[in-house]
């Protein structure tokens, strides 16, 4: 009994990522390396850009309600990826970000070195994404505003 309710369970979360699109399992599209990128922040070891041609919601499924970017942190030297131990220069994440709550979560990783041949990548189905909320006037709480506030900006534009 127990095992035929899990099962259900399992079907019924299944059923839910087909419908809102964001946990199908579909991976996210490779890390743009072409676009418009823009220089974000700099930190003592590595830069951070934003790909401002990335920030977009999931046409294919309209009731998905977050908005999707892509960064990269450029490492001044070579990072070790704790997983596949590769080494790596820049370090691309796929954020989803829920607007309205101030909440993100990165759903994809990708590690490329010096050359931009591929060390690693990861991607988070929708149902393990941990959505966290980046404390006030922090460079997170920032990032979140500007990104929403650059996909209202293309959304009204293109009404």
């Amino acid at each position: 009994m127990r095992k035929g309710l899990l099962l259900l369970a399992l079907l019924v979360l299944t059923a839910c990522g087909e419908k809102l699109g964001y946990e199908s399992g579909k991976p996210a599209d490779p890390a743009p390396k072409k676009g418009e990128w823009r220089r974000y922040g700099r930190m003592p070891d590595f830069d951070v850009l934003v790909n401002v041609d990335s920030i977009t919601r999931n046409s294919e499924f309209p009731d998905d309600k977050y908005v999707y970017v892509w960064m990269v942190q450029n490492f001044n030297t070579e990072q070790i990826d704790g997983v596949s131990k590769g080494k790596f220069r820049k370090k691309f994440t796929r954020q989803a970000i829920d607007c309205k709550s101030g909440r993100m979560a990165g759903v994809a990783v990708e590690m490329t070195d010096e050359n931009d041949a591929l060390v690693a990548r990861y991607d988070v189905p929708g149902y393990q994404w941990e959505f966290s909320s980046p404390p006030e006037n922090t460079f997170g709480a920032d990032f979140v505003r500007q990104v929403c506030k650059i996909e209202a900006d293309k959304s009204a534009a293109n009404k």
